[in-house]
């Protein structure tokens, strides 16, 4: 159930970036903020969504990108990026060997 709800909430919020007219850094803020506040009803520790919004605005500086790329687009990829990175152990999973205790 909260995970459905943790989809949605995300889901909701890159609906709404798309749909605004223009994506400036007041946009990107209240896209951040809902997801945000979606990682923290969902019981994320505070550190996680702080690194991982931190992470997002390094990825995506509106300032330095060129005139004609598609801002929404590059918005949803760092915001899915940085969270396969906030689900990644980092480390390969266990595999059990045949014939040892």
């Amino acid at each position: 159930m909260v995970l459905a709800q943790l989809g949605t909430s995300i889901s909701g919020a890159l609906a709404r970036m798309s749909k605004a007219t223009v994506v400036d850094e007041k946009v990107l803020g209240e896209c951040l903020k809902e997801i945000t506040r979606a990682l923290l009803q969902s019981d994320v520790q505070f550190e996680t969504v702080r690194d991982v919004q931190a992470n997002i605005k390094k990825i995506v500086s509106l300032d330095t990108l060129a005139a004609g790329t598609n801002k929404r687009r590059i918005i949803q990829q760092a915001v899915f990026s940085e969270l396969c990175r906030m689900l990644d152990p980092g480390k390969p999973a266990f595999v059990p060997k045949k014939g040892e205790a």
